[in-house]
Protein backbone atom coordinates (compact mmCIF):
# COMPACT_ATOMS: atom_id res chain seq x y z
CA UNK A 1 0.00 0.00 0.00
CA UNK A 2 2.77 2.34 0.35
CA UNK A 3 4.73 1.69 -2.03
CA UNK A 4 1.06 2.55 -4.31
CA UNK A 5 0.96 5.69 -2.51
CA UNK A 6 4.17 6.60 -3.17
CA UNK A 7 3.76 5.86 -6.75
CA UNK A 8 0.80 8.20 -6.91
CA UNK A 9 2.24 11.04 -5.01
CA UNK A 10 5.30 11.10 -7.56
CA UNK A 11 2.59 11.08 -10.22
CA UNK A 12 0.90 13.61 -8.93
CA UNK A 13 3.86 15.91 -8.30
CA UNK A 14 5.44 15.28 -11.71
CA UNK A 15 2.12 16.03 -13.49
CA UNK A 16 2.01 19.25 -11.05
CA UNK A 17 5.90 20.06 -12.49
CA UNK A 18 4.69 19.54 -16.01
CA UNK A 19 1.85 22.03 -15.62
CA UNK A 20 3.62 24.83 -13.51
CA UNK A 21 5.88 24.02 -16.71
CA UNK A 22 5.26 26.24 -20.24
CA UNK A 23 7.13 26.95 -23.36
CA UNK A 24 7.17 31.01 -23.43
CA UNK A 25 8.38 30.89 -26.75
CA UNK A 26 9.43 29.10 -29.95
CA UNK A 27 12.67 30.67 -31.91
CA UNK A 28 13.42 28.56 -34.82
CA UNK A 29 12.23 25.53 -33.72
CA UNK A 30 14.32 25.99 -30.24
CA UNK A 31 11.48 26.38 -27.16
CA UNK A 32 12.23 28.15 -24.33
CA UNK A 33 10.19 27.56 -20.96
CA UNK A 34 9.68 29.10 -18.26
CA UNK A 35 11.99 26.99 -16.11
CA UNK A 36 14.53 27.37 -18.40
CA UNK A 37 14.19 31.13 -17.62
CA UNK A 38 14.06 30.49 -14.01
CA UNK A 39 17.24 28.71 -13.90
CA UNK A 40 19.10 30.99 -15.55
CA UNK A 41 17.62 34.32 -13.47
CA UNK A 42 18.36 32.15 -10.87
CA UNK A 43 22.04 31.26 -11.45
CA UNK A 44 22.16 35.26 -12.66
CA UNK A 45 22.93 34.21 -16.58
CA UNK A 46 19.96 36.43 -17.50
CA UNK A 47 18.16 39.29 -16.08
CA UNK A 48 16.86 39.08 -12.50
CA UNK A 49 14.23 40.60 -11.49
CA UNK A 50 10.36 39.77 -9.99
CA UNK A 51 7.35 40.09 -12.32
CA UNK A 52 5.96 39.68 -15.82
CA UNK A 53 8.33 42.45 -16.94
CA UNK A 54 11.17 40.74 -15.32
CA UNK A 55 10.34 37.58 -17.14
CA UNK A 56 9.89 39.30 -20.44
CA UNK A 57 13.18 41.39 -20.02
CA UNK A 58 15.31 37.49 -19.35
CA UNK A 59 13.36 35.79 -22.16
CA UNK A 60 13.85 38.70 -24.66
CA UNK A 61 17.47 37.72 -23.65
CA UNK A 62 17.00 33.97 -24.16
CA UNK A 63 15.84 34.37 -27.75
CA UNK A 64 18.45 37.08 -28.54
CA UNK A 65 20.88 34.18 -27.64
CA UNK A 66 19.34 31.46 -29.56
CA UNK A 67 19.31 33.69 -32.52
CA UNK A 68 22.97 34.51 -31.82
CA UNK A 69 23.94 31.15 -31.24
CA UNK A 70 22.71 30.15 -34.41
CA UNK A 71 25.23 32.75 -36.51
CA UNK A 72 28.13 31.51 -33.93
CA UNK A 73 27.67 28.54 -35.07
CA UNK A 74 27.68 29.09 -38.80
CA UNK A 75 30.88 30.81 -38.43
CA UNK A 76 32.33 28.52 -35.81
CA UNK A 77 34.98 30.42 -34.17
CA UNK A 78 38.05 28.99 -32.17
CA UNK A 79 37.08 27.26 -28.81
CA UNK A 80 37.49 28.86 -25.30
CA UNK A 81 40.38 28.06 -23.82
CA UNK A 82 39.59 25.56 -20.97
CA UNK A 83 41.08 27.63 -18.16
CA UNK A 84 38.70 30.27 -19.36
CA UNK A 85 35.61 28.25 -18.81
CA UNK A 86 36.83 26.95 -15.46
CA UNK A 87 37.01 30.64 -14.22
CA UNK A 88 33.85 31.70 -15.76
CA UNK A 89 32.31 28.58 -14.27
CA UNK A 90 33.57 28.87 -10.98
CA UNK A 91 32.71 32.57 -11.08
CA UNK A 92 28.91 31.44 -11.67
CA UNK A 93 28.99 28.63 -9.01
CA UNK A 94 30.31 31.12 -6.24
CA UNK A 95 27.32 32.90 -4.97
CA UNK A 96 25.59 29.53 -4.41
CA UNK A 97 27.75 28.42 -1.73
CA UNK A 98 29.55 25.59 -1.04
CA UNK A 99 30.47 22.96 -3.58
CA UNK A 100 27.66 20.32 -2.21
CA UNK A 101 25.38 23.69 -2.00
CA UNK A 102 25.72 24.21 -5.23
CA UNK A 103 25.21 21.09 -6.68
CA UNK A 104 22.48 20.98 -4.61
CA UNK A 105 20.74 24.01 -6.11
CA UNK A 106 21.66 23.27 -9.46
CA UNK A 107 19.63 19.82 -8.97
CA UNK A 108 16.53 21.78 -7.68
CA UNK A 109 17.28 23.44 -11.04
CA UNK A 110 17.01 20.46 -13.02
CA UNK A 111 20.40 21.15 -14.77
CA UNK A 112 24.20 20.18 -13.32
CA UNK A 113 27.71 21.50 -13.58
CA UNK A 114 27.91 20.17 -17.08
CA UNK A 115 25.39 22.24 -18.34
CA UNK A 116 26.42 25.57 -16.67
CA UNK A 117 29.86 24.70 -18.29
CA UNK A 118 28.26 24.42 -21.64
CA UNK A 119 26.57 27.85 -21.06
CA UNK A 120 29.26 29.72 -20.03
CA UNK A 121 31.37 28.19 -23.28
CA UNK A 122 28.39 29.43 -25.65
CA UNK A 123 29.10 32.78 -23.76
CA UNK A 124 32.58 33.24 -24.46
CA UNK A 125 32.42 31.48 -28.20
CA UNK A 126 29.50 34.58 -28.33
CA UNK A 127 31.79 37.05 -27.17
CA UNK A 128 34.77 35.92 -29.52
CA UNK A 129 32.37 36.10 -32.51
CA UNK A 130 31.08 39.60 -31.63
CA UNK A 131 34.71 41.24 -31.24
CA UNK A 132 35.54 39.59 -34.31
CA UNK A 133 32.62 40.63 -36.25
CA UNK A 134 32.04 44.52 -34.83
CA UNK A 135 36.00 45.14 -34.72
CA UNK A 136 36.43 46.74 -37.45
CA UNK A 137 33.86 49.11 -37.31
CA UNK A 138 34.34 50.82 -34.09
CA UNK A 139 36.95 52.62 -34.39
CA UNK A 140 36.04 56.22 -34.28
CA UNK A 141 37.06 59.14 -36.41
CA UNK A 142 39.02 62.34 -34.84
CA UNK A 143 36.37 64.32 -36.15
CA UNK A 144 33.44 61.89 -33.81
CA UNK A 145 36.55 62.36 -30.73
CA UNK A 146 36.67 66.03 -31.17
CA UNK A 147 32.63 66.04 -31.57
CA UNK A 148 32.46 63.75 -28.17
CA UNK A 149 34.42 65.68 -26.21
CA UNK A 150 32.66 69.00 -27.07
CA UNK A 151 29.45 67.62 -26.43
CA UNK A 152 30.35 66.16 -22.96
CA UNK A 153 32.98 68.40 -21.74
CA UNK A 154 31.55 67.56 -18.02
CA UNK A 155 33.16 64.18 -18.31
CA UNK A 156 36.85 64.98 -18.33
CA UNK A 157 36.90 66.34 -15.16
CA UNK A 158 37.89 64.11 -12.16
CA UNK A 159 38.12 65.89 -8.91
CA UNK A 160 38.10 69.34 -10.52
CA UNK A 161 41.01 68.44 -12.58
CA UNK A 162 40.71 68.71 -16.12
CA UNK A 163 41.94 65.45 -17.68
CA UNK A 164 44.72 66.15 -19.63
CA UNK A 165 44.80 65.75 -23.90
CA UNK A 166 45.88 61.96 -23.83
CA UNK A 167 43.28 61.23 -20.90
CA UNK A 168 40.64 62.88 -22.96
CA UNK A 169 40.92 61.45 -26.37
CA UNK A 170 41.64 57.49 -24.38
CA UNK A 171 38.36 58.08 -22.58
CA UNK A 172 36.10 59.90 -25.06
CA UNK A 173 37.51 56.82 -27.76
CA UNK A 174 36.12 54.41 -25.25
CA UNK A 175 32.78 55.75 -24.74
CA UNK A 176 32.71 56.69 -28.87
CA UNK A 177 33.13 52.85 -29.44
CA UNK A 178 30.70 51.65 -26.50
CA UNK A 179 28.24 53.63 -28.13
CA UNK A 180 28.67 52.37 -31.52
CA UNK A 181 28.96 48.91 -30.59
CA UNK A 182 25.42 49.14 -28.74
CA UNK A 183 24.04 50.77 -31.93
CA UNK A 184 25.76 47.85 -34.64
CA UNK A 185 24.49 44.93 -32.11
CA UNK A 186 21.04 46.77 -32.14
CA UNK A 187 20.79 46.56 -35.77
CA UNK A 188 22.50 43.16 -36.17
CA UNK A 189 20.32 41.92 -33.58
CA UNK A 190 16.66 43.43 -34.99
CA UNK A 191 17.71 41.90 -38.56
CA UNK A 192 18.31 38.32 -36.82
CA UNK A 193 14.88 38.54 -35.52
CA UNK A 194 13.09 39.54 -38.77
CA UNK A 195 14.76 37.05 -40.43
CA UNK A 196 13.80 34.27 -37.76
CA UNK A 197 10.52 32.62 -36.96
CA UNK A 198 9.78 33.60 -33.26
CA UNK A 199 6.37 32.54 -31.94
CA UNK A 200 5.95 33.72 -28.30
CA UNK A 201 2.44 31.56 -27.40
CA UNK A 202 0.23 34.04 -25.56
CA UNK A 203 -1.82 37.30 -26.01
CA UNK A 204 -1.07 38.04 -29.62
CA UNK A 205 1.40 36.14 -29.94
CA UNK A 206 4.37 39.04 -30.22
CA UNK A 207 7.52 38.39 -31.32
Amino acid sequence: MRAILAGVLLCAATAAAQVIDRVLANVDGHLVTLSDVRTTTTLGLTQAGTGASARDAALDRWIERLLVLQEVDRFAPPEPAAAAIDARTAAVLAPLGTPDAARATLALLGVDEAWVRLWVRDDLRIQTYTEQRFAGALEPTSDELENYYREHAGQFVRDGRELSADEAQVLAREHVMAARRRALVADWLDGLRRRATIVRPGPGNRP
